[in-house]
């Protein structure tokens, strides 16, 4: 059973004053209007049922928006590009526990990417999910990157590899990984996985 979201939000008072909005655990779904949240800096929605953050774009106040949490939603694609353009001083990001894909990778500017990667590093960008494919989608944009001769991200590609290879034994065989023919970055060369079975026993 679902909760309708925006009977929710209609039940509130004083949106203009809130900057704290917490709505988790209360499995909400839908589209809201956040138009009345002209001060909201944190959104915390864990545990409900959004299948999208479309409903983000009717804040006001965009550039005040800093920390937003929708850990196990049904979150099923995310636009990286258009969130971190659209918010600028977003800080904190948590989509983790979410059926998760990338979209519109090719919109990011390099320094976008460049932050995002930053930001899974340093745990402020949480988006790792074994439900969905988003790290192999950055996987494989950084790799394209590269591939164009943008040396800038061989470390990006590098780290977001790593971070799937540690991953990978705990992600169901039905998910989105690399596999024998898919291409891996190693020391900055794009090889495939039949080469990495073969180095390892070198």
């Amino acid at each position: 059973m679902t909760n309708n979201a925006q009977e929710h939000i209609n039940q509130l008072t004083n949106k203009t004053k809130i900057r704290y909005l917490d709505i988790s655990n209360r499995d909400l779904s839908g589209q809201a209007d956040l138009k009345e949240f002209t001060a909201l800096a944190s959104l915390n929605s864990y545990n409900n049922k959004f299948e999208n953050l479309d409903f983000l774009n009717s804040l006001p106040q965009k550039d005040q928006l800093k920390k937003l949490n929708f850990f196990g939603n049904q979150i099923k694609e995310i636009d990286l590009a258009h969130l971190l353009s659209t918010f600028a001083n977003l800080e904190y990001l948590n989509c983790e526990n979410n059926p998760l894909s990338a979209k519109n990778l090719d919109n990011l500017s390099s320094e976008q990417f460049g932050k995002l990667v930053k930001g899974i590093k340093d745990k402020k960008i949480r988006i790792n999910s074994f439900k969905g494919t988003i790290l192999m989608d950055l996987l494989e944009y950084a790799q394209k990157l590269v591939a164009k001769g943008n040396n800038n991200q061989q470390q990006n590609a590098q780290y977001l590899q790593t971070l799937i290879q540690q991953n990978s034994s705990a992600v169901k065989p039905d998910n989105k990984q690399p596999s024998n023919n898919a291409p891996l970055l190693v020391g900055g060369l794009v090889i495939f996985g039949v080469s990495v079975l073969g180095i390892g026993y070198l």
